[in-house]
């Protein structure tokens, strides 16, 4: 039992470590679809799903456009995201504020447009290239080898 609450405290204080890094970050949904996306590692990572089951489009044609540009988006079926990596269409994207973003979703014999807003912070646009700030991975770093520390301790102390 304590084992257990040991390690859910752990995996809490590392997750709030994690959460203060704010990605630049999309929401836009409809009665039919909802499009979650993220800008990271240099590309505009889109998950479609439908809005009444949470099952997934896959393999659907994905366009987003802003600033009156629109790119289409690619399918990836490894990972079952949807990216946009065109450089000099993100480029805009990068400084602090809020940008709209259209989608025009055609999937199957079903299509929608949706319409979101891609808030980046002045936090997100500095670290955009990054999933945890330097901080953040030694924070882990001294969380994971507190909790392994522990747990050796707890189990030595068992086996006698």
């Amino acid at each position: 039992m304590r084992k257990t609450a040991l390690m859910l405290c752990l995996t809490a204080l590392a997750a709030s470590a994690s959460a203060s890094l704010r990605l630049p970050v999309v929401v836009a949904d409809s009665e039919s679809f909802e499009i979650v996306g993220r800008i990271a590692d240099g590309a505009l990572v889109l998950h479609v799903d439908r809005a009444p089951d949470n099952s997934p489009v896959l393999g659907a044609r994905l366009s987003v456009e802003t600033g009156g540009r629109s790119v289409d988006a690619r399918f990836e079926p490894e990972e079952g995201v949807y990216r946009v990596a065109d450089a000099d269409w993100l480029r805009p994207l990068a400084a602090p504020g809020t940008y709209p973003l259209a989608f025009t979703l055609l999937a199957g014999d079903d299509g929608d447009l949706l319409a979101g807003d891609l808030l980046v912070e002045a936090e997100a646009a500095a670290d955009a290239g990054s999933t945890l700030p330097g901080w953040g991975w030694a924070l882990s770093g001294l969380v994971l080898a507190g909790a392994g520390g522990l747990v050796w301790r707890r189990t030595r102390r068992n086996a006698r």
